[in-house]
């Protein structure tokens, strides 16, 4: 698996994703075309949630596939609808 390649799909990825799209499923559309070197996806699990502000809130999810997880945080803003991937991290 070529973690190096992964990482810069998913940076350039979430560079040009559309604001109105779900940060979640922009990375799970974007590493679907690595599907033959990380598996098929197994699931999501929200790890952490807290609240920055009253409209503001960041939470830490991992992504399963069956040969590697993705952790990785988002910031949620309430008011505007819209999300933003804080950091990511490969595993």
């Amino acid at each position: 698996m070529n973690i190096k390649k992964i990482k810069m799909a998913l940076t350039v990825g979430l560079l040009k994703q559309n604001e109105s799209k779900s940060a979640l499923n922009a990375v799970r559309e974007i590493l679907q075309n690595f599907s033959e070197e990380i598996g098929s996806f197994l699931g999501l699990q929200e790890l952490d949630q807290q609240s920055l502000n009253p409209s503001i809130s960041q939470s830490k999810y991992a992504l399963r596939f069956e040969r590697c997880t993705l952790n990785i945080d988002l910031i949620a803003n309430a008011r505007t609808n819209t999300q933003v991937v804080n950091s990511f991290h490969l595993r």
